[in-house]
């Protein structure tokens, strides 16, 4: 198998979706479409089919171009983790694994955001779809279940390897490190990190994909073995999972 193409798809107000595509074979995937004109502008324009889309979680931000896309290309095959209304829906779990015209995606649940949540990993590309379980610098909002769920969520992230390349559901880059800066004042490391992350944003007009290794380095709620982490667990005196939900209560009401 070759390198896959991702297409970066800036949707609503700060929500990411993704077209999979290789240009020797017109079948796409979309993942997370919560608009559709843009997908299907795309896929006409470069005389592309789509073949399936792939949903990490039912809400409605991302799920909502649905309605449209199937109406232009009703072949298409939907997967998620829950049955979508009016839908047909190819129901997914952990260890199922989508083979695609172009590549094949191992499932892994990720339940913590919302109960049914899962995440898509294509090891032969190196290349992870987080949706709403991991953003860059931070993770995603406890609403239906626990921090335990959502701590050993982000735990099965972090063991993957290094060199996978991470594209997540929502651009709050800044937001998650000026919630690091108030929590560790005048660290180096973050600082080099907001001139990187900055310049990265004035470049290309955004802070994703991003490198899992680096991830590990400096996310908490990822890796609460991380310098940046045990500095926090020494000042806190916290356990990993203490530390965790102490992370999650404050960014809560940051």
């Amino acid at each position: 198998m070759k390198k896959l193409n991702v297409n970066i798809v800036n949707q609503l107000k700060d929500n990411y979706s993704y077209i999979i595509y290789d240009k020797d074979n017109p079948n796409v995937s979309i993942i997370d479409p919560a608009e559709s004109q843009n997908h299907i502008n795309f896929i006409k324009q470069n005389n592309l089919l789509l073949e399936n889309i792939l949903i990490t979680h039912l809400h409605e931000d991302h799920i909502s171009g649905i309605e449209e896309l199937i109406k232009v290309f009703p072949s298409a095959k939907i997967f998620a983790p829950s049955k979508l209304n009016s839908f047909s829906t190819s129901i997914i779990r952990e260890g199922d694994i989508i083979n695609t015209a172009i590549n094949e995606f191992i499932v892994l649940e990720t339940p913590g955001h919302t109960l049914d949540h899962i995440i898509l990993h294509d090891s032969h590309n190196k290349i992870l779809f987080s949706g709403d379980t991991l953003f860059r610098l931070g993770c995603g909002r406890v609403f239906e279940g626990t921090y335990d769920q959502m701590h050993n969520s982000l735990k099965k992230i972090n063991s993957l390897e290094d060199d996978t390349t991470i594209y997540c559901g929502h651009e709050y880059t800044i937001a998650n490190l000026s919630f690091l800066e108030k929590l560790i004042d005048n660290n180096e490391d973050l600082l080099s990190l907001r001139h990187q992350i900055e310049s990265e944003i004035a470049d290309i007009k955004r802070s994703i994909p991003f490198n899992l290794g680096t991830e590990k380095k400096f996310n908490p709620f990822l890796n609460q073995e991380s310098d940046l982490a045990n500095k926090l667990k020494e000042m806190h005196k916290f356990s990993n999972i203490e530390l965790f939900a102490f992370l999650r209560d404050q960014k809560n009401k940051f």
